[in-house]
């Protein structure tokens, strides 16, 4: 790629990756502005500098441009050879369902034989190969980076977890999805996008940059789907939800720790090779737990439909799916059942708590990590949603903690935080104590348990090492009668 007769050798924002021949991109961040760090990239070799501020002459060529971060990406994509032309690629926004989905998504088609690639919260799959990454939407030179990879290493369809930060920062600008996927939008991210409108507008541009013919999998029972498609015209558009409004629905729906609906295609669709599916219903059966992977399920295996798999082939490849970490996930079912999620704000509570209730149960304990660093509103809200759910699950216990002996700098939880889900819980008459330290908290809560009773890891980064904590005691205690563990036990103990 040449720039001004300048042959770049490589794209980067970061100064500490530059080298000779690079282009170096100045991002202002929250906490670090890449304008300070100039110089240093110009020491290390950068030939050309692009910013948005005025900038005194240096010894290259400093271009000023209007919006650096799309800059960034286009500069990526053209470095790259716009690798998203030559990928299907599916892209998966919301609050909540964006990890469970995508990894669906990416089971079915792998499962099938399609070559496939996956871009998460989690980790980022290249056909069998793995790579962790630390970011939902990583930063544009990364997503590009990898998208080059997937090609040269022959990926047909890569799916990708679309986070709101990563659209309103142009992490996946010029990328052409083929499929855009929404799961729900509740109140969440406000620290980062201050009001609920901007979070709102962050989340349609993936579907204002859909190309035309394009499809988007809308979920139709949430209130705020529709908003994505204003004024957006040339695309195709597939609902679904439990509405009998709804092109995608479900019926007979049976969860316990298990779950069965029929998946029911009630208006006729294309795919996007142009092949017609008419009116159909199909008994599925998955070991997921909740409601809210219903939901999770419809639009997966509505992706995997719109990419010409069979449904005989997904009910199978359904049966074979081993679940997410840390999303309702059973880390140990013998005498009494563990399961752990990551609770980060009202509606993921809420759909915990409602997979919980149809589940039968002696006693219902749990251990509940404060949300750390993000403020008093989203943990006394969190505290409000589980005493609304209090007399319904009967819950004998909590044991809320700061956890600060599992978290860093950015998840420490503040005194106002703590004090506020103290306060609030107080005022319900909910059994509750507090523990400063996260591995305290779950030794005492394995303390309690009886035969037939659950316990409940619930939070974000704060119960991240929960599930570790959990089984490395009980499987440390000799007198623990174990009935039945998950298959992937020895990956799991300890879980990195």
């Amino acid at each position: 790629m040449r720039i001004d007769n300048i042959e770049i050798k490589g794209v980067t924002c970061d100064s500490r990756k530059v080298k000779n021949g690079y282009a170096f991109v100045a991002l202002k961040g929250e906490k670090r502005d890449g304008n300070d760090f100039i110089d240093e990239a110009i020491e290390k070799g950068a030939s050309i500098i692009f910013t948005e501020k005025d900038i005194s002459k240096k010894q290259v060529p400093i271009k000023k441009v209007e919006n650096s971060r799309k800059v960034l990406a286009e500069l990526c994509n053209t470095f790259y050879d716009y690798p998203s032309e030559k990928l299907k690629i599916i892209g998966v926004t919301g609050t909540n369902g964006k990890t469970t989905t995508t990894h669906l998504i990416h089971h079915i088609l792998k499962d099938y034989g399609i070559s496939t690639g996956l871009i998460g919260t989690l980790n980022v799959k290249i056909n069998d190969k793995e790579y962790t990454t630390e970011l939902t939407t990583p930063d544009a030179e990364i997503i590009y980076g990898y998208l080059h990879k997937m090609v040269e290493e022959k990926v047909e369809v890569v799916v990708m977890e679309v986070s709101s930060h990563g659209l309103k920062n142009e992490r996946v600008h010029g990328i052409k999805f083929d499929i855009a996927v929404h799961t729900n939008i509740e109140r969440d991210h406000l620290n980062f996008h201050k009001t609920i409108e901007d979070y709102i507008a962050s989340k349609k541009k993936l579907f204002d940059n859909l190309p035309q013919g394009r499809i988007a999998v809308i979920n139709l029972d949430d209130n705020n789907g529709l908003k994505l498609l204003d004024n957006n015209k040339g695309i195709l558009v597939i609902t679904y939800g439990l509405s009998p409004k709804a092109t995608i629905t479900a019926s007979s729906i049976d969860t316990d720790f298990s779950t069965t609906f029929n998946y029911c295609l009630q208006r006729g669709v294309t795919t996007l090779s142009g092949v017609e599916l008419d009116v159909f219903e199909y008994p599925l059966t998955i070991n997921l737990l909740g409601k809210h992977n219903i939901y999770n399920m419809l639009a997966a295996v509505t992706c995997s439909l719109l990419l010409d798999v069979s449904m005989e082939h997904i009910s199978k490849s359904l049966k074979k799916f081993k679940g997410v970490p840390r999303r309702m996930e059973i880390i140990y079912r013998g005498e009494y059942t563990i399961i752990d999620d990551f609770c980060h704000n009202i509606a993921s509570y809420q759909a915990v708590f409602e997979g919980v209730q149809s589940m039968q149960y002696r006693k219902l304990y749990i251990v509940n990590a404060i949300r750390g660093g993000r403020g008093i509103e989203i943990n006394y809200e969190i505290a409000e949603m589980i005493n609304q759910w209090n007399n319904i699950l009967k819950i004998e216990n909590i044991i809320i903690t700061s956890s600060s002996d599992c978290t860093g700098p950015l998840d420490k939880v503040e005194t106002q935080e703590r004090d506020t889900f103290i306060q609030v819980l107080s005022r319900s008459g909910v059994s509750f104590e507090f523990e400063d330290k996260l591995a305290t908290s779950i030794k005492k809560a394995l303390t309690m348990l009886e035969k037939g009773d659950i316990l409940l890891l619930l939070g974000a980064q704060g119960m991240n090492e929960g599930a570790n904590l959990c089984l490395n005691r009980i499987k440390a205690d000799k007198n623990t009668q174990i009935i039945s563990m998950p298959d992937f036990w020895q990956d799991i103990v300890p879980r990195h």
